[in-house]
């Protein structure tokens, strides 16, 4: 069974000292304290008196500003930053595309079966999600493919979903191995903080390497900033139905992980019981690395993980409505 993690554990301390292209650290924490909330505090509006025609033209402003928000209007200066990731990404595709596609090829099985075209988006978007993060590493050396591999983990978790970036997560940190949290006294092989992934390297390497066990810290962790990002991050117009396809799946899950807790059998790691979103975790793993079992045992919840995520590990292609990306 995995150790424990969360997708409520505080963030860390302030940036260790940055190195080459990647913030590195010489010792590992063992707590990581939270980041202070931003707090805000609302103007008071004057007691008494008329609104001035200046003060009215502001209102007004600022309702069109919010509803060109919920219409599609608000989301221009994203649409600008994703032509510009993608430009890059087309860019450093033509530069080391053929390393990347090596480092992926050998490590990463999803990407290995997908077709030449898949592979090139597969690419791109790896890139993109790659040059978005800040990679912090802890008591390891900071190595080009890491990055590029931790990346495709995430990829391969949002390859039929338009909006991939996880956009809230700005800050990536590997470990080297498993840490112990002081706050708990329990070892991790990766959690996701408020604002923060923490993976360990050593157990995502051995994730991929057994493809076939449904244990993957990497998809794992992404699963949980994922279930994060639907609920706090940038809603993508393409993406709009992404919480209620999440929601049915819990409605489907839910009595699945009561009746394991109760022992019933089943496909999943033991870890699943642990919590719902452990188990949202798990059956992500499952669903990739065990889709065959997982669709025989389970295929009404399979069938909703297939449209939750647009993609069926099963398929040749991958994803199932290519109109959605």
């Amino acid at each position: 069974m995995p150790p424990p993690d969360t997708i409520y554990i505080p963030g860390q301390t302030g940036p260790p000292p940055r190195t080459g292209n990647y913030y590195i650290d010489s010792v590992v924490q063992s707590h990581w304290k939270e980041k202070d909330s931003h707090l805000y505090q609302a103007a008071k509006v004057g007691e008494g008196g008329s609104l001035s025609v200046g003060e009215i033209f502001w209102m007004l402003l600022f309702g069109f500003v919010l509803i060109a928000m919920n219409t599609g209007l608000g989301r221009f200066p994203e649409l600008i930053r994703k032509r510009k990731r993608e430009k890059a990404a087309r860019k450093l595709i033509e530069a080391f595309g053929l390393k990347y596609h090596n480092w992926l090829f050998a490590y990463n099985p999803y990407y290995k079966s997908l077709s030449e075209e898949n592979r090139l988006r597969f690419l791109q978007r790896t890139i993109a999600f790659a040059n978005a993060k800040e990679f912090r590493f802890h008591y390891l050396n900071a190595e080009e493919y890491i990055p590029i591999l931790i990346s495709g983990a995430a990829v391969q978790l949002t390859f039929g979903l338009h909006n991939y970036m996880l956009n809230h997560f700005p800050t990536i940190h590997i470990v080297r191995k498993e840490y112990v949290r002081q706050a708990d006294d329990e070892t991790y092989y990766g959690h996701v903080s408020r604002s923060d992934i923490y993976i360990s390297w050593n157990h995502f390497l051995a994730g991929y390497h057994d493809y076939e066990d449904s244990v993957n810290v990497g998809l794992h962790e992404m699963a949980h900033a994922l279930q994060f990002d639907a609920y706090l991050g940038f809603e993508d117009s393409r993406d709009r139905n992404f919480k209620e396809r999440l929601n049915d799946f819990s409605a489907e899950g839910r009595p699945i992980f009561r009746a394991m807790r109760e022992g019933m059998s089943h496909v999943l790691d033991d870890y699943a019981m642990t919590n719902f979103d452990e188990f949202w975790a798990v059956s992500v793993e499952t669903f990739f690395e065990n889709p065959g079992g997982f669709k025989e045992r389970l295929p009404v919840l399979y069938q909703e993980m297939c449209e939750l995520l647009n993609q069926d590990p099963l398929l040749l292609h991958k994803v199932i409505d290519p109109d959605l990306l």
